[in-house]
């Protein structure tokens, strides 16, 4: 043991020391036995699915999915809910296009033996229905699409997943026109049950938070100025940032799947679901967030808090998580379909009577509780390039890649990062287990501080810091070394924290 280390271990709360001491001792070590909730859910899932199994089945390949997506108006479409879910797997599709017909298809998304989805459907050519113009809410310039609904997809016989739907519109043989470029629709086909299940989550209220489809979002109007921005953004749109959806979700769910372990069980939802449905995180063994978890509402917020503080483990893969407060509203088509962010409390009129509720900043008033007090290092800057950076080189996930203090790995630090806040909300236990160099628009010397926490019911927090990790696990312009250490460190989190709370098998049992 380094003379470091022992100076940290005698100086450490117990709840630090116990991680610590623990994660000297060895993954494996610390792993054998599954609490028996976990272990029924595991062994048995109700269904008889495993993404385990899943992943044996033969894939297909990238080169039959288009290279890029279209997001013009030649072809577009929308979900009438954000999952296909236990209750409801029959999901309403709406579809404009300026041709005659469109087909569909459904590829889940995995691992596959590398090849990275499973083309799972494929629909009858279908006529295309006429469709109404888009109408503008002008108190708070959210777009809505009042279509009708052009196909009903029945979800019913597919894997639970993450999946892309792929539309196309293909011309005829006799045409010399070419067919426009496929458009892309993420759908999750929602886990009956997420009990025991390391659960991964969509960001789709994040999503819709950029999306510019119709010209505005909430951060610029049509006219690309701020003060035009939308107040609200719909659901009831299509999608015009399809790069969100692949940069930060599906590196995390390729990752995921490619573990082996038959003691980790995979559960699938998003973030707009369990707004609106604080249940569904029951007796969860693990939420994961994707690379940008930003918009938040107070329910959400509150159940993974409750969660959290009765076991279950929850990990940030990303960076600027729980920044924005919003609250969901209901449109024609049902519940959670708008997202309302005024950004400012003088324009909420909800402030003054239910400040808690208030669409500012989570750290901003009337009611602040800013981020660090659920994700540990706290959102720090933008626009940042820099080198991972071990400093504590006994962190669990750290077992099996051989670092050692001071190890750098290049790629793995860039877009937005967390940083260590030091406010007195933060927990008491915090560890930085990296404190990697980050100078960004802000600051020229800043920080990206990857953490961990242990609660009194034994979860763990644990925060990545910076919005690349995911993404360079599949960027070729990253070192194979980096790329490598990050996947491993990935899936060392998830094998940990599916198996039940890491502060108890660590030894960390409180605050």
């Amino acid at each position: 043991m380094s003379e470091n280390l022992k100076n940290l271990l005698e100086t450490a709360v117990p709840s630090r020391r116990g991680l610590i001491v623990a994660a000297l001792a060895g993954t494996a070590a610390a792993m054998t036995g599954l609490s028996p909730a976990v272990a029924a859910t595991t062994v048995a899932a109700s269904n008889g699915f495993t993404f385990q199994g899943e992943n044996r089945r033969l894939g297909t390949s990238r080169n039959q999915l288009p290279t890029s997506w279209g997001t013009s108006g030649a072809l577009q479409g929308f979900l009438g809910q954000h999952a296909s879910t236990a209750k409801q797997r029959v999901v309403d599709l709406f579809v404009n296009s300026t041709q005659k017909t469109f087909q569909v298809k459904a590829y889940r998304l995995g691992n596959y033996a590398g090849l990275g989805q499973r083309l799972v459907w494929s629909s009858p050519v279908t006529p295309v229905v006429a469709q109404a113009p888009a109408t503008v809410d002008p108190a708070t310039r959210a777009t809505f699409c009042n279509w009708k609904v052009s196909l009903k997809v029945d979800t019913s016989a597919w894997p639970e997943g993450f999946y892309y739907l792929v539309l196309s519109a293909p011309s005829p043989w006799y045409s010399r026109t070419p067919s426009p470029q496929a458009h892309m629709i993420p759908l999750v086909v929602e886990s009956a049950s997420l009990a025991g299940k390391a659960v991964l989550v969509f960001n789709d209220l994040t999503m819709q938070a950029y999306n510019k489809w119709g010209g505005a979002s909430l951060y610029t109007g049509r006219d690309g100025k701020v003060p035009t921005r939308s107040l609200k953004v719909s659901f009831d749109r299509p999608y015009a940032n399809p790069d969100v959806f692949e940069t930060y979700n599906v590196p995390m769910i390729r990752t995921a799947e490619s573990i082996t372990d038959s003691r980790v069980s995979l559960g699938y939802t998003t973030e707009a679901r369990l707004a609106g449905n604080p249940a569904l995180l029951t007796g969860a063994a693990a939420i994961l967030f994707s690379g940008h978890s930003e918009y938040w509402s107070h329910g959400l917020r509150r159940s993974v808090e409750a969660v959290r503080d009765a076991g279950t483990n929850v990990v940030f893969f990303g960076a600027n998580n729980v920044y924005w407060r919003i609250r969901t509203e209901p449109s024609a088509l049902g519940p959670d379909r708008l997202v309302v962010c005024y950004r400012e409390a003088a324009l909420d009129p909800l402030a003054s009577a239910h400040p808690e509720l208030a669409t500012t900043r989570w750290q901003d008033g009337p009611s602040p509780e800013p981020a660090c007090s659920l994700t540990g290092s706290m959102y720090g800057d933008l626009g940042v390039t820099g080198l991972f950076t071990v400093t504590e080189p006994s962190f669990f996930a750290f077992q099996g890649t051989g670092v050692k203090r001071g190890a750098t790995f290049p790629g793995l630090i860039a877009g937005e990062t967390d940083a260590n806040c030091n406010l007195p909300s933060q927990p008491g236990n915090l560890v930085i287990f990296s404190h990697s160099p980050a100078p960004g628009s802000y600051r020229a010397k800043d920080w990206s501080d990857g953490s961990i926490y242990t609660t009194k019911s034994g979860s763990a927090v644990i925060n990545m810091a910076t919005t690349n990790w995911l993404a360079a696990q599949y960027d070729p312009a990253v070192p194979a070394r980096s790329r490598d250490f990050a996947a491993r460190v990935t899936r060392n989190i998830i094998t940990a924290a599916a198996q039940g709370p890491i502060g108890q098998r660590y030894g960390g049992t409180a605050v």
